[in-house]
């Protein structure tokens, strides 16, 4: 008895677990409460085309409770803490925003630490680029990091802090303006500031090149500058940590591209001040030197680093010492012009290949580079000649360099310029990173100059400051368009016009035409046409095309005035200005006019109705009407003529049984439309 009550425990037990194995849905980890604790978010925004980092970033991290917000350093970096504890679920939404650049938004965990690496790509739709590089105005040569860029624009500011090679990049966003005019501020510690005021335009880019600044001999502020050097080869020596140490300062930096270091120290009231510099780069043996710098100048020193062939760090394997990867050096024009403009066709480029550790190949690991040309210039459709590089292979020379030529065809465009090569050791393919070079098209020529306008006749006779847009179409001997902002100027005999215009990507020019005094008339126009010419301006575009060649082009403009309506009375019976229509008859084509004052069409969109009114005797029926142009919408025309000014009309009895009464009707002319109301009425009889 006591076994089968234990199994019966056991059976009930069993059941019991089944249903609430059953019962339990599985919970998921983003079901899960969170863990108590705290999440760091941290990460960094950068530019994914220049790889620079992107400071002023809006970011913003939402989690189940809250929002929160953090504007990114100069580093491009971000952080959040998320007290887990206080959330209902770890998932989160973050979103980077600035200005210029299209909008990044991505799901992720707060569950743990994260570290996240956010890539803006840029918007350039409505955008400007300003770039350049900030330079000591007494050597020239060296770059000034940590300088602060402050770009001013109606609306907003932004700023940037200069790289290492003293190089900046500023997007502002023009919005729904073609142009707007922005002030730039350049200043740093113990240097003048530096400002210019000058106009950007959408979609173009604004280099300033290199803007010097002046050391300011009043400041406590001194300078130490130089550059560091491979002692054998002489080639400048990248990514060298420098190190000052100072009783006021300790700071280090690495080299840019170019070698080349900077450092400002506040001296705090000292006229001088004693350091020491130390340099130290993976593969070469480390120096040291002292500086003694005095406030309100500048001191520079250059340091040629040994190789260390002895260290262990060097690694002098046969695979070592062959092409790792290939760096581009620089090259002499980043934009050439298509062929046969007179302007710059070609670009010379440099590039150094090096081995494992960053040294430039030797001649016994020469290689051979082969270059490639990508992007619009190098279609040979439609017989256009083609942007093409010259040689399109070489051999590395004894410092590891290799150069080669670019020379434009005649299709403007953007190229994208890369060099491989094919290891032979490995068979592993080493590619460079795009370099990119614009390809300006050619100067204005007048086959390709063309001068258009919203409307060629808009009412402009009678009133001031009435507008109507004027655009230019222009484009260079090959058919394409000009190089963006290339100025176009404009006069008129009527009214008042903008000075200028400027090309926008499209090759297009646009301008407005305000209406006022002078009152427009041009003479020696086809009379038949055009009258005595009053109301009429001629607006003339005009530009530089090759060898200072004027290029130009005009259009006639309408100034339409207020509306007048005149009909031809040839009638006698029973007076000059009526009609009798007998019955089941026609009055015959009676001819009328609507133009303005000056005998010119109204614009486009003028409707012109004509109507008859009569009241018929009781208990009669009669069918009159009005036929031929009785329902009008005018063009954008500019001549007189029928359909344009000259019009006619029939008033007609087409009642089927003969009427007996003589019954009194009015025809009303009506004008309405942007130029005005008009209204003209003609009395006659019909019937009887």
């Amino acid at each position: 008895m006591k076994s089968k009550l234990i199994l019966l425990w056991i059976a009930i037990a069993f059941t019991l677990g089944i249903w609430s194995c059953k019962d339990q849905p599985p919970v998921t980890p983003d079901q899960q409460p969170p863990q108590p604790g705290v999440s760091h978010i941290s990460g960094s925004v950068y530019d994914i085309y220049t790889d620079n980092p992107i400071s002023n970033t809006a970011v913003y991290l939402t989690t189940s409770n809250r929002v929160d917000s953090f504007y990114t350093s100069s580093d491009g970096e971000f952080r959040f803490e998320v007290d887990r504890s206080k959330i209902q679920n770890t998932n989160a939404t973050l979103v980077a925003h600035k200005m210029g650049y299209v909008t990044d938004s991505r799901n992720i965990s707060v569950a743990k630490d994260t570290i996240l690496s956010v890539g803006l790509g840029v918007d350039v739709s409505t955008l400007a680029i300003i770039t350049g590089t900030v330079r000591d105005s007494s050597t020239y040569l060296y770059p000034l990091r940590n300088a602060t860029v402050l770009l001013t624009v109606p609306g907003y500011v932004d700023s940037v802090v200069t790289l290492k090679e003293g190089t900046f990049r500023l997007l502002a966003d023009l919005i729904d303006r073609d142009s707007v005019q922005v002030k730039l501020t350049i200043y740093k510690l113990g240097y003048h500031t530096y400002q210019k005021t000058f106009t950007i335009y959408k979609s173009h880019t604004k280099d300033l090149g290199d803007v010097l600044l002046a050391v300011d001999q009043a400041s406590t502020v001194t300078h130490i500058l130089g550059r560091v050097f491979d002692a054998q080869s002489r080639l400048p020596l990248n990514n060298a940590t420098v190190t000052l140490i100072s009783s006021l300062l300790t700071d280090s930096v690495a080299t840019s591209y170019g070698g080349e270091y900077s450092f400002s120290i506040n001296l705090q009231g000292l006229p001088s001040i004693s350091g020491l510099l130390k340099i130290a780069r993976n593969g070469y043996k480390p120096q040291s030197a002292s500086f003694n710098a005095e406030a309100g100048k500048l001191s520079s020193q250059d340091f040629y680093l040994v190789r260390d062939t002895v260290t262990s760090i060097r690694d002098t394997s046969k695979s070592a010492l062959y092409a790792h990867s290939i760096a581009f050096v620089g090259m002499t024009s980043r934009e050439i012009s298509v062929y046969g403009v007179g302007g710059t066709e070609s670009t010379i480029l440099t590039w150094e290949v090096r081995d494992s550790l960053g040294f430039p190949i030797d001649i016994d690991h020469r290689d051979t580079v082969e270059f490639i040309l990508m992007g619009t210039p190098t279609d040979t459709t439609n017989g256009n000649y083609a942007a093409y590089v010259s040689p399109s292979k070489a051999i590395t020379n004894a410092s590891g360099r290799i150069a080669t030529t670019v020379n434009s065809g005649t299709i403007s465009g953007v190229l994208q310029f890369i060099a491989k090569i094919h290891r032979e050791t490995d068979g592993f393919w080493i590619i460079s990173t795009p370099v990119v070079i614009t390809v300006n098209a050619g100067l204005p020529d007048q086959s390709h100059f063309t001068i258009g306008a919203d409307f060629f006749n808009f009412p402009g006779y009678d009133w001031v400051n009435n507008t109507d847009g004027i655009l230019v179409q222009v484009g260079d001997k090959y058919s394409n368009p000009v190089k963006l902002g290339t100025a176009v100027y404009f006069n008129t005999t009527g009214g008042v016009i903008d000075a200028s215009g400027f090309t926008d990507r499209f090759s297009h020019a646009k301008v407005t035409l305000y209406s006022g005094k002078p009152l427009p008339k041009t003479s020696g126009l086809d009379s038949s046409l055009y009258g005595d010419g009053k109301g009429y301006a001629r607006i003339r575009a005009y530009t530089l095309g090759e060898n200072s060649v004027p290029i130009s082009d005009s259009i006639l403009i309408l100034f339409s005035g207020v509306p007048k309506i005149e009909v031809d009375s040839p009638y006698t019976y029973p007076m000059p200005d009526s009609f009798e229509v007998p019955s089941r008859g026609s009055s015959g084509p009676i001819h009328y006019r609507v133009t303005d004052e000056n005998g010119n069409p109204l614009s486009k969109d003028t409707k012109i109705n004509v109507i008859l009114q009569y009241t018929p005797p009781p208990l009669l029926s009669y069918n009159f009407n009005v036929t031929g142009d009785v329902d009008v919408t005018l063009d954008d025309v500019r001549e007189r003529g029928l359909g344009n000014t000259e019009f006619s009309f029939e008033v007609v009895d087409q009642t089927i049984v003969t009427s007996t009464v003589r019954i009194p009707v009015t025809v009303i002319i009506k004008v309405s439309g942007p130029n005005g109301k008009k209204s003209f009425q003609i009395k006659g009889h019909m019937g009887g």
